[in-house]
């Protein structure tokens, strides 16, 4: 019994010093996180005199991609930064499209709401796939496009559209009804083959991906036997009489033209969003790789519609991650987009020194509430600014010299909070924190003192 005894005292001992040594290194981690904290939220006064307002006059003319980027998927400001650059670029530079990180077919169902159809903003921000979209802020974003549409001359007129592929199922009823008025196929043949990709009954997978993308292909090779047409000018009138009643003509013609374009390219790319939904589950490529390359592909052939329908410029909406021009771990849609477009393509990054987020519960049907802190010391310095935040254009700091150049040329850290939360993340910020410098990965960005999470409307 004394031996037990002893060895049972020797091994409390043990146990203690161990606990003890643990909650040391807690602290220690914890303290150190801290202090970085403290560190990267002084001020630095020369930043101030480098703030600007977020205006098209300290964008470059050329471009004609312009990306803004969301640090956070579930922050309330990051979403009504999408409206106050789209306005910017409209009303000043002329940009007549927006793209959104969501499936082309729900995003051209709303886009003919935009147009002039039925329904209402609210009603259209339940059909994204994407619960994070459902907010008051995309509903404004909508409603100012259509505001804009019904005073606009018919050149100066915006679309909208979605550059991504995750959720086929918003395409299935344009896809049908389409098909079938041009009797592409027979209603038996449609059902048989893309069924699987039908609302509540959604089963594609990897057994049928193979029979869906062979009918994708079918009904797109039987559209491109007919050549599209586009008229952009308007035939001379010699009778000056005939001038007004001509030109009325030509206009309804123009219209309709125009009109059947649109819905011709819609099907085209619903056609190929469907298609690209179905590779996923026969590739063998990491789906971050795939995933950004079809979303590159995409933003390309929008642009192509908005080349001859509009004003060939493009505003494009995604996080972060996605638009930034240099990523150290794959190709993402930014570093592609660059390669492919060069200076015609610019990037908005966006970064909170705190935000309040609205996110998923990782691997549950359910969202949580949480904060998180970006310790970026610029976006630190956003508490400095008129309504606590600003934008830096790098392209006007170019004194080496001076203590902003060597701060944005230096990596530090920066917030890009997935949709994805677990406890676990509390542990390691870096799950939820980038390093680099700014200009490295963006033209501008755009800093926030304090992000609020959204609030999802629920659907009536």
């Amino acid at each position: 019994m004394k031996i037990l005894g002893k060895f049972l005292k020797i091994l409390g001992k043990i146990v203690l010093t161990l606990t003890s040594f643990l909650i040391v290194c807690v602290l220690l981690y914890f303290g150190k996180l801290k202090f970085e904290e403290l560190q990267a939220h002084r001020e630095i006064k020369e930043v101030q005199a480098e703030m600007k307002p977020l205006s098209a006059e300290y964008i470059p003319e050329n471009i004609s991609i312009l990306s803004i980027g969301e640090a956070a998927h579930g922050c309330k400001e990051m979403q009504e930064l999408k409206l106050s650059v789209f306005k910017e670029m409209v009303e000043k530079r002329g940009f007549t499209a927006f793209a959104l990180e969501a499936d082309y077919g729900e995003c051209a169902e709303i886009n003919r709401y935009i147009e002039g159809g039925e329904g209402s903003a609210v009603e259209m921000v339940q059909k994204f796939a994407f619960p994070i979209y459902h907010t008051k802020e995309m509903a404004e974003l909508i409603s100012w496009m259509r505001d804009w549409n019904e005073s606009a001359p018919e050149e100066k007129k915006v679309r909208f559209y979605g550059f991504d592929m995750q959720d086929p199922e918003g395409s299935y009823a344009f896809l049908k009804e389409y098909s079938l008025s041009h009797k592409l196929t027979t209603e038996e043949e449609f059902s048989k083959n893309l069924d699987c990709i039908k609302g509540e009954n959604f089963s594609l997978n990897e057994k049928n991906a193979g029979e869906v993308i062979a009918f994708l292909d079918s009904l797109k090779e039987k559209v491109e036997e007919s050549p599209e047409e586009v008229q952009t000018e308007r035939g001379n009138t010699a009778d000056e009489q005939d001038v007004t009643e001509k030109q009325a003509s030509n206009d309804n013609r123009d219209s309709t033209e125009k009109k059947e374009f649109q819905e011709r390219q819609d099907f085209l790319m619903e056609l190929n969003t469907v298609r690209q939904a179905a590779e996923t589950w026969l590739s063998k490529e990491d789906s971050s790789v795939l995933r950004d390359r079809d979303m590159e592909e995409n933003v390309k052939k929008i642009l192509e519609i908005e080349q001859k329908i509009g004003s060939g410029k493009l505003v494009i909406s995604a996080h972060d991650g996605h638009i930034q021009k240099e990523n150290p771990i794959y190709n993402s849609m930014g570093v592609l987009l660059t390669k492919d477009f060069g200076e015609a393509y610019y990037a908005i990054g966006t970064d909170n020194w705190k935000v309040t987020d609205n996110i998923k519960v990782l691997g549950e049907a359910k969202r949580t509430v949480q904060s998180f802190v970006s310790v970026d010391p610029l976006a630190a310095q956003a508490r400095f600014a008129k309504g606590k935040q600003y934008a830096l254009y790098f392209s006007g700091i170019t004194d080496e010299k001076s203590k902003v150049y060597q701060l944005i040329h230096t990596p530090m850290k920066m917030l890009q909070l997935g949709e994805g939360y677990t406890f676990v993340m509390r542990f390691f910020p870096k799950s939820y924190r980038v390093k680099s410098a700014p200009v490295q990965r963006y033209d501008s960005m755009i800093y926030l003192y304090e992000g609020n999470p959204i609030e999802i409307l629920e659907k009536k």
